[in-house]
């Protein structure tokens, strides 16, 4: 059995499982690609194969190993993902200790990380890997942890039957609370079979860019993502958010970032989420 104590690395749990085409989740996502419900971010129409299937994303790969990494609160009209460095980075960099302390303890390792860049179905994989269940609000909802958490995975050849079992969820759903349905402004989870990306405020504001904002799109104070229907779930918990996420809090408690240059942005927030939409998005 090897030893991973990932909380050595931050990580707030984890879970290994074998992997496997996702079958049960296809016509489920084929269906949201027939709706349009993935609005203009085409990428997600692409890859089906890999996103599917992810031993086509890693020769000879058995076990995904995922990780929960925890963020705080949101501040000052920016979600709480996006107030401290990028997290594609943070999560990647801890992901590849991980790694290592991994070929120390399995010479013949050949592994990838993955942190929402990817084909990969990372919440799909953590649920199965017993670290939550997916909500009626989409996120990865932990019943000890709740929703404030970026999952990170490792596709491996390490056989899953090296790793410990997770323990069993005593909860297996949100319930039927429909918080989250009310909350949502632009009425992006009224369908119950998937989010439909182009009535979400994140969207619009995250991946779409201001070129595309509709005129009757009310982003409800919200400058960068939006956790209306975080907010108000049941499972919403406080986190101890790592340290890398919080380095622009204080900035963006003062409304006067909004003033910035674009060489003010570049210095002092070129490497948050922020940049994705740029000075002239926000």
């Amino acid at each position: 059995m090897i030893d991973l104590p990932f909380s050595e690395f931050g990580f707030l749990d984890f879970g290994a499982v074998r992997i496997h085409r996702a079958s049960e989740v296809e016509s489920q996502y084929l269906y949201c690609l027939e709706k349009g419900y993935f609005a203009q971010m085409t990428y997600l129409s692409r890859n089906l194969e890999k996103r599917f299937d992810p031993s086509l994303l890693v020769e000879g790969a058995q076990t995904a190993l995922c990780f929960l990494a925890p963020y705080g609160k949101s501040t000052g009209g920016v979600a709480g993902f996006a107030c401290g460095v990028d997290y594609h980075k943070v999560v990647k960099d801890r992901l590849f200790q991980v790694i290592s302390r991994l070929k120390g303890q399995f010479p013949d390792f050949k592994g990838r990380p993955f942190v929402d860049s990817a084909p990969l179905l990372e919440r799909y994989w953590a649920a199965r890997a017993g670290l939550g269940f997916i909500g009626r609000n989409r996120f990865l909802i932990s019943p000890e942890w709740g929703l404030r958490t970026i999952v990170g995975v490792i596709l491996c050849n390490i056989p899953v039957s090296e790793f410990p079992v997770h323990a069993p969820l005593e909860v297996k759903d949100c319930g039927h609370c429909g918080r989250c349905v009310s909350a949502c402004p632009g009425g992006a989870l009224d369908d119950p079979c998937g989010l439909d990306a182009g009535k979400c405020i994140s969207y619009h504001t995250v991946e779409a860019g201001p070129q595309e904002l509709l005129p009757d799109v009310d982003c409800c104070g919200w400058i960068f993502g939006c956790e209306e229907c975080l907010k108000v779930c049941p499972w919403n918990r406080d986190v101890p958010s790592w340290p890398e996420f919080e380095t622009h809090r204080t900035l963006l408690e003062n409304s006067d970032w909004r003033a910035l240059s674009d060489e003010e942005f570049q210095t002092l927030l070129g490497d948050s989420g922020l940049k994705r939409s740029r000075r002239f998005g926000i």
